[in-house]
């Protein structure tokens, strides 16, 4: 009986063991797996190297938003204002009317100018067929009517002969006379036609047109006032293009680069935007000690025109360099910064708690502790991305 017992439990024993080597074996299969599928992901991270910046020499200037095309209308004529297109802040289509002055002076002056020109005209009609006569008819003008030519044949050598006089000088003489009688009228017409040119432009700028898309920026007129010829009326300005001007001190015009992108602060909307360096004057001013620079603003930005703006910018090669790294390499864990380094030795994988800095531009930031320049982090890991594993 004991013997029965015994071969029971020994068979109960066996049955179990064999069952617990079963699921260890069906357990392991799918961790294997899982190595397999991490080993895969292996491949695809992108490994980058620690860089340095010197950020203690960053730079934050400010400046002003102002239009690429800003210019001052002035009166070219005298008069008084009849009518403003419109106020501060109206845009208005290149060849537009801003300002009309009066023109009712200008527009007498025009035809009194046409009168004289009809007047000359006439003049130079009457000298032409004048100098026509002293050609055709050179002794029409002689003492006895229409008959000089008969009784020249006699005179003529008389006067010779008495030393009164000489016929062929005096015909010369007259046919020069009317000829510059004619030059004179001809001249004459030019002139009242440039009078008439001249004229005509005055009342021209009597009507002050827009000289491209743009908007009203201030004006310093009203309706009714009487304006002088250089009197400003109104300041025009294009506001498509808008820039950023910096006086940027001289030591650190050596770092900047045309045609790099910046970052720029826009105050008024509190927005930051990239901007290109398009313009670096070539002198710089003498009291400030600061060379003029304009950086252009992307299309479509909320700003207006005379906007507060802030210009990073860092000096180049100016001290310690402090340890940058892409955002996109941060992760937070238990509420803390970190990193995956790769060990240069093991090329495995380490996670390292950082203390982080500044931002720099628009998409890094700087480490004040627990990286070291040229070391490599893993710059999109990955929530499956543990310690220790090989890159």
């Amino acid at each position: 009986m004991k013997s029965l017992i015994l071969l029971s439990v020994i068979s109960i024993l066996l049955m179990f063991s064999l069952s617990s080597q079963a699921q260890i074996t069906s357990f392991g299969a799918p961790f294997r797996g899982a190595n397999q599928s991490v080993d895969n992901l292996e491949s695809i991270y992108n490994i980058q190297v620690v860089s340095g910046m010197s950020l203690n020499k960053r730079a934050l200037l400010g400046g002003a938003v102002i239009s690429s095309s800003q210019v001052n209308l002035l009166a070219q004529v005298s008069g008084d204002v009849l009518s403003i297109g419109g106020q501060e802040g109206d845009v208005f289509k290149k060849g537009s009317i801003l300002v009309t002055l009066e023109q009712e002076s200008i527009q007498a002056q025009r035809d009194s100018a046409y009168a004289e020109i009809a007047s000359v005209n006439e003049a130079l009609r009457n000298a032409g067929v004048q100098y026509s006569q002293s050609i055709v008819s050179p002794n029409s003008g002689g003492m006895f009517g229409s008959l000089p030519g008969m009784f020249s044949i006699f005179t003529d050598p008389m006067l010779k002969i008495s030393g009164r006089g000489n016929p062929d000088f005096d015909k010369f003489a007259n046919r020069t006379s009317r000829y510059t009688s004619y030059q004179q009228a001809k001249n004459k017409l030019k002139q009242a036609k440039l009078h008439l040119k001249q004229v005509e432009s005055r009342l021209k700028d009597a009507n002050i047109s827009a000289p491209f898309d743009g908007v009203i920026v201030a004006k310093s007129i009203n309706k009714g006032d009487v304006v002088q010829p250089g009197q400003m009326l109104i300041k025009f300005a294009n506001i498509k293009n808008l820039q950023v001007e910096v006086n940027v001190p001289s030591r650190l015009v050596r770092s900047l680069k045309l045609n790099k992108t910046y970052r720029i602060k826009l105050d008024i909307a509190n927005i930051v935007v990239d901007a290109k360096l398009s313009q670096i004057y070539p002198i710089a001013d003498n009291v400030k000690h600061s060379v003029k620079v304009k950086f252009d603003l992307p299309a479509n930005v909320p700003v207006l025109s005379g906007a507060y703006a802030e210009v990073e910018i860092f000096e180049i090669n100016s001290g310690v360099l402090t340890p940058v790294i892409p955002e996109v390499a941060i992760m937070w864990r238990s509420s803390l910064p970190s990193v995956f380094v790769v060990n240069s030795s093991t090329n495995k994988t380490e996670l390292r708690f950082i203390r982080l800095g500044e931002q720099v531009g628009r998409d890094k930031k700087s480490v004040l502790s627990g990286l070291k320049i040229g070391e490599r982090v893993v710059a999109n890991p990955s929530i499956l991305m543990v310690s220790g594993m090989s890159i």
